[in-house]
């Protein structure tokens, strides 16, 4: 266990904080084109090449409001077309094929930061037996491919390719993020993040694949209404986690054959990122996914070094339920998710809220 003495303190991280995070982790680049994402077959939804950039904010502060645990992540994620891709990612896109049996149809890079806090943050040195502060600042990309179907047939399944590699510990700013968005607000200065895991590069590759399973129209209800279930199925392996996942989200609206769901920071049950243009399109959703974890490093601590660490609980579900508004070419999302406990010694439940933005351009 680390036992250095400390000297910086930890607070409570709202939601001006995680955009104070994010403003750090935006001066990353990220790449431009623009892309229509492979869907249904809808005869009134005309194909464009527009991209999706979208920002997500994940903060308990936008549920229960208690401090703890996963307290704060921002993703900003651009996804493009498969026709124009970058050419260092064009050369390598036939590794899809002998597993989705076909190209990718869009591609997608994000960059984050996810941070994570005990649930006591006034106690020097932390409680040994809460969640290890830390901090992840991070790059994703990740490839999409739908089934190929005959002309009118709509897909069946889409597979998700994804690579997830960045720095934890006092390299990812967590600290910084913190302090200097509570600095500026008048907060309490935060306490315990000279406790917080030690620098290391991490990473991980994961496969998902979506399926639409049940897809039912009805037009007794003036519009339209639509209703689709949508099982997944996926594994991650690497240093940062190594799990196994299965879940199903069901959604009731208009315009779902649009997306796969909204966007989500990892491990959480995410959307593909890229919507379909529509003059107003909604939903509301509800969803569980189950993860078996036998690697998860901010609980495990650091992979080389000795570090602060909790015993994870092997299993963890996540139940989550939202609402999905689009006018054109903007789409709000918001997401309440309760998490069930990630280590044997957390004494309360995980919950948090999230907010996704994404804009057509």
């Amino acid at each position: 266990m680390d036992r250095r003495p400390p000297h910086a303190r930890h607070h409570r991280l709202g939601v001006w904080g995680a955009l104070g995070v994010f403003g750090g982790v935006s001066a990353l680049a990220i790449a431009t084109s623009g892309a229509a994402f492979a869907q249904d077959v809808d005869q009134d939804a005309p194909e464009t090449s527009e991209g999706v950039l979208s920002f997500v904010v994940e903060n308990d502060s936008l549920s229960s409001g208690a401090d703890r645990n996963y307290t704060s992540g921002v993703k900003l994620a651009y996804v493009s077309p498969s026709d124009r891709m970058p050419k260092w990612i064009r050369d390598r896109d036939g590794f899809t094929r002998p597993i989705s049996g076909s190209d990718p149809d869009y591609w997608g890079i994000a960059v984050g930061q996810s941070i994570f806090t005990p649930s006591d943050i006034q106690t020097v040195p932390p409680p040994a037996d809460q969640h290890p502060y830390a901090g992840w600042l991070y790059l994703q990309v990740m490839m999409a491919a739908e089934e190929d179907t005959p002309p009118g047939v709509a897909p069946g399944h889409l597979d998700l390719y994804e690579l997830e590699f960045g720095m934890v510990g006092p390299a990812a700013l967590g600290r910084q993020a913190q302090r200097g968005i509570h600095s500026a607000l008048g907060a309490p200065d935060p306490q315990g993040w000279d406790y917080q895991l030690e620098d290391e590069f991490a990473f991980d590759v994961s496969f998902e694949r979506r399926w639409r399973a049940l897809r039912l129209y009805t037009d007794y209800v003036p519009g339209g209404l639509e209703m689709d279930v949508t099982p997944n199925a996926g594994v991650t392996l690497g240093t940062l986690r190594t799990e196994a996942k299965l879940g199903a989200a069901l959604r009731i609206g208009y315009g779902l054959d649009g997306d796969y769901g909204p966007p989500r920071v990892r491990p959480g049950l995410s959307g593909v990122g890229h919507f379909a243009e529509r003059p107003f399109a909604w939903s509301f959703f509800i969803a569980a996914d189950g993860r078996a974890v036998a690697r998860n490093l901010f609980l495990d601590g650091n992979t080389y070094r000795d570090s602060r660490s909790v015993e994870k609980e092997n299993f963890v579900v996540d139940v989550q339920a939202g609402v999905t508004v689009q006018i054109r070419d903007v789409r709000l999302a918001y997401t309440y998710v309760v998490r069930t406990d990630e280590f044997t010694t957390q004494n309360e439940e995980q919950d948090f809220g999230a907010l996704a933005l994404s804009v057509r351009f």
